[in-house]
């Protein structure tokens, strides 16, 4: 214990601060270099791809925004600020990133875990009134406890072999959903309507409650969950590194979900459309009921129409509902859905027989991927409960494959 000592992180290495290219030239992008920015950053731990991609040109233009394979990647800017994750391959970052390339012998992963356990301290140790940002200068005045290089090693195995089985779950997770999809698309997309299926509105099977608009002041760390936009992504699953913040205001019955309730996102604050209908289950956190904001709606099944809660969340998920949702978007920089643009859509409800097999099949897979969640948000929280008492001494890491504990 007596080798750790407190270094900055300036002092492990290089700070790489991201930038972008023109945005007006095409010639700019979709190259083969990754273009990691904050919506890469998704709760892996390594990126190895990112969604979008610089030409050559593209990459020289921000040359000094280019970091090696192995670097520490960390959100800078915005609600996302002390996201991190470590670069897998060779990329560019764009300007809402910082990159810290670490020199030996110290470990970039150990300064991964150490910075991912520390979000809220990035953040408040942030400036800016209006948008929270951690500039270069504040970044490498920013401390960090490093033990000798082989116990770092040591701390990352030991973590590393809890988060292998959080990845494990998630690709289960993604599986048995891309199963239950499947089985929705061929006896329910793929195939000419039979003449005994009954077109209706969603409105004949669910109405809509708007989600709480709260005061940003009132979250922090009392009061109950607030489920938010950030909450849905491309894949309608939460993500384990975002527990949604508490909200310590005033609210209404009509602005609480318990688990297995489904949203619906109405609000894309960019002008991609990409969440504009997006569904999500309600995940268990642990504590019920939880609160939703105003950015997404709540589906409530008229009395009678429960039984369609599976069906309606696969329907949901199909392009031509989202396809629905974002062309009846309006909004000159918040894009907003109508509930009526939903209320209004038109589905086809196939007979008892089907919707029951439907069911029969699809409610066990949801409910082991609700089962593995479970799992690993206990993983997560166990994780970062021991990085503490492993940095400080107090836990010694057990290396992996049952060898001694390092000292």
């Amino acid at each position: 214990m007596s080798e750790r000592r407190v270094s900055s992180l300036g002092a492990l290495g290089r700070i790489v601060i991201g930038g972008t290219p023109p945005a007006d030239d095409p010639a700019h992008f979709g190259g083969p270099v990754p273009f990691i920015t904050p919506t890469d950053l998704d709760g892996r731990r390594t990126i190895d791809s990112a969604a979008r991609t610089l030409t050559e040109l593209g990459a020289r233009l921000i040359g000094a925004s280019r970091v090696p394979k192995g670097s520490v990647l960390l959100t800078c800017i915005g609600a996302d600020l002390g996201k991190t994750a470590c670069a897998g391959v060779d990329a560019a970052i764009n300007q809402q990133l910082a990159a810290l390339v670490v020199d030996p012998p110290n470990c970039p992963r150990y300064v991964y875990y150490d910075l991912r356990s520390r979000q809220r301290e990035l953040r408040a140790s942030a400036g800016g009134s209006a948008q929270p940002i951690l500039t270069k200068s504040g970044l490498v005045r920013i401390p960090i406890v490093l033990p000798p290089p082989r116990r770092q090693e040591a701390i990352v195995d030991a973590l590393g072999a809890l988060d292998d089985k959080v990845e494990l779950n998630d690709r289960l997770c993604a599986t048995l959903a891309e199963l239950a999809g499947a089985r929705f698309r061929a006896h329910f997309v793929e195939r000419p309507t039979p003449r005994d299926w009954k077109l209706v509105r969603l409105g004949d099977l669910f109405d809509l409650d708007k989600g709480l608009s709260y005061r940003g002041e009132l979250l922090g760390d009392t009061g109950m969950r607030l489920l938010g936009l950030g909450d849905f992504s491309a894949r309608p699953e939460l993500d384990l590194e975002d527990v949604p913040r508490r909200y310590g205001g005033r609210h209404q019955s009509r602005h609480m979900v318990v688990p297995g309730d489904l949203l619906i996102a109405n609000t894309d604050l960019t002008q991609r459309r990409e969440l504009l209908g997006a569904p999500l289950r309600v995940p268990d956190l642990g504590e019920s009921p939880v609160l939703f904001s105003h950015h997404a709606f709540a589906v409530r099944f008229l009395p009678g129409r429960e039984c369609w809660r599976e069906f309606v969340y696969f329907a949901l998920q199909q392009p031509e509902f989202r396809a629905r949702a974002a062309g009846f978007a309006s909004g000159t920089t918040v894009l907003a859905l109508p509930r009526d643009a939903v209320l209004d859509h038109t589905i086809a409800l196939p007979p008892e027989r089907l919707r029951l097999a439907f069911t029969d099949v699809t409610r066990p897979l949801l409910a082991r991927i609700d089962h593995a969640r479970q799992e690993s948000r206990a993983l997560v929280e166990l994780r970062d409960h021991l990085l503490p008492g492993l940095v400080s001494g107090a836990l010694a890491p057990p290396r992996v494959g049952g060898q001694r504990a390092v000292p």
